[in-house]
């Protein structure tokens, strides 16, 4: 009888142990099955995403806020510049003593892009156009090393050694035979002469390394009137009439 009862708890004892068993095994798996799920992983990839992504939203407005300042900058230095309104300043004087190998090379000058005056007497402004044979491949000794020549013009506001001044001086220009070239003349490097009649004189030149040469010249008249009044005396000019005329030195 008492074996049978130590036997009765020996079997108890085991289906306890076995109950427990089968139950950690299953906490085992469902564990696991959490894992695989990818359940916790996928939150924490969540939060890695948004972080990078916040980065990333960070470092491109910080690139943005960069370039609009780079733009800004770049808009001030324009703007400082001032190329789009050059201001006057006197033209480089030609290389002296100039040689005069004047030829008939300025077919004609001609008053363009004029203004009438406020008071309807005369042009208050104007530019020149000037058709011109400017080749020049083959005018230069050939001690000075290259006989390829530098044609540009320069433009001379009356005549005499009182009243002359150069007003402009063109860069250098294309080579042409019959080229056509705009020169932009600046108010402010006549408003000096006040109303009179201009004597306006247009010279091609060849640039060289100690003087320059003279290969044509052409004078024409315009009545200027830039309505305000000019230092100095304006002279008997003021009667000239409107009419332009054009001549040869």
């Amino acid at each position: 009888m008492q074996f049978r009862t130590l036997a009765v708890v020996a079997v108890a004892l085991l289906v306890a142990l076995s109950g427990c068993a089968a139950l950690d095994g299953v906490m085992t798996d469902d564990q696991s099955n959490g894992t695989d799920d990818g359940t916790e992983l996928k939150g924490a990839d969540d939060e890695t995403n948004e972080s990078s992504d916040d980065e990333a939203n960070e470092n491109n407005d910080d690139e943005s806020e960069a370039e609009d300042d780079t733009d800004e900058e770049t808009t001030e230095s324009d703007d400082e510049d001032g190329t789009a309104e050059a201001e006057w300043e006197p033209p480089k004087e030609p290389n002296r003593p100039m040689e005069d190998e004047r030829e008939d090379r300025i077919e004609s000058v001609e008053f363009v892009d004029k203004e009438p005056a406020e008071d309807g007497e005369g042009y208050s402004n104007f530019n020149l156009e000037v058709v011109a044979n400017t080749s020049m491949e083959n005018i230069d000794p050939p001690e000075h090393g290259d006989v390829v020549g530098e044609p540009y013009f320069f433009v001379k506001i009356n005549e005499g050694a009182d009243n002359q001044k150069i007003v402009e001086r063109t860069d250098q220009v294309d080579m042409d035979e019959n080229g056509t070239f705009h020169i932009d003349v600046r108010p402010a490097g006549i408003e000096e002469f006040g109303e009179r009649l201009l004597t306006v004189e247009v010279f091609l030149m060849d640039e060289d390394k100690d003087w320059d040469d003279i290969y044509d010249a052409v004078a024409t008249q315009i009545h200027f009137n830039p309505g305000t009044e000019a230092d100095g005396d304006a002279g008997d000019d003021t009667n000239g009439t409107d009419d332009e005329s054009e001549s040869n030195e």
